[in-house]
């Protein structure tokens, strides 16, 4: 396929789906339980953090964080251009990379973003799983940016369940959504990698846990 073909091709596929995803949030009520305060510092750079949550959630949380200064790690696949698209016509910064290859560009990438103000957005699990699985790289980069580790949680009423290894979620058109940040993890923890994965998943786990009892309450 000719490069400007190709080009137009990524282009519009980015479009549609910044698009789309617009139109899905617009429907969504959303309900964000905060009590750091830590959405404001990201949203305008004044505060960045590392934010965490599982691989299923990131349509959602692509959705909820449009037009905020967050960077996200992007695949270096063919494929991984679709969602750099969409991202970036979403107001997100995309950074190239994995973590089986490229994964020193990467960090590299991320570090950048976060000393100019951007939080790395990052899916501990991803890209490839296990599901709910805390990666080593993630310890390595919290280390390396010096930035505050927020575990993330969501739940979601409806959705569409893809059948992936991280069971992807798409929330359906009037979806509840509560969005759970929990508190910051201690950067003592970061230089013990075995440790802070552990400690990650457990809070993780629990914002889930917090975002799962609000939607009950709410129903």
């Amino acid at each position: 396929m000719p490069v400007l073909q190709r080009t137009l091709r990524f282009w519009l596929a980015g479009w549609l789906g910044a698009l789309v995803v617009r139109l899905l949030y617009a429907t969504w009520r959303v309900t964000v339980i905060d009590p750091e305060d830590v959405g404001t510092g990201v949203r305008d750079g004044t505060r960045p953090a590392v934010i965490a949550f599982w691989h299923r959630h990131l349509l959602t949380l692509l959705g909820h964080c449009r037009g905020y200064r967050v960077c996200v790690p992007v695949s270096e696949h063919r494929d991984g251009e679709y969602v750099a698209q969409v991202m970036e016509r979403s107001g997100l910064a995309s950074v190239r990379g994995s973590t089986t290859r490229g994964s020193l560009k990467l960090v590299r990438g991320l570090l950048s973003c976060a000393r100019q103000g951007w939080s790395p957005a990052i899916t501990p699990d991803g890209p490839r799983g296990p599901k709910y699985s805390v990666q080593p790289g993630v310890a390595l980069l919290a280390r390396r940016c010096g930035l505050p580790v927020y575990p993330v949680g969501i739940a979601v009423s409806s959705a569409w369940v893809l059948r992936s290894w991280d069971e992807f979620m798409i929330p359906k058109p009037w979806a509840r959504i509560v969005i759970a940040a929990g508190p910051a993890l201690g950067s003592a923890a970061y230089d013990d990698v075995d440790g802070f994965c552990r400690a990650l998943g457990t809070a993780l786990q629990a914002a889930c846990q917090t975002a799962e009892d609000a939607l009950r309450q709410a129903a």
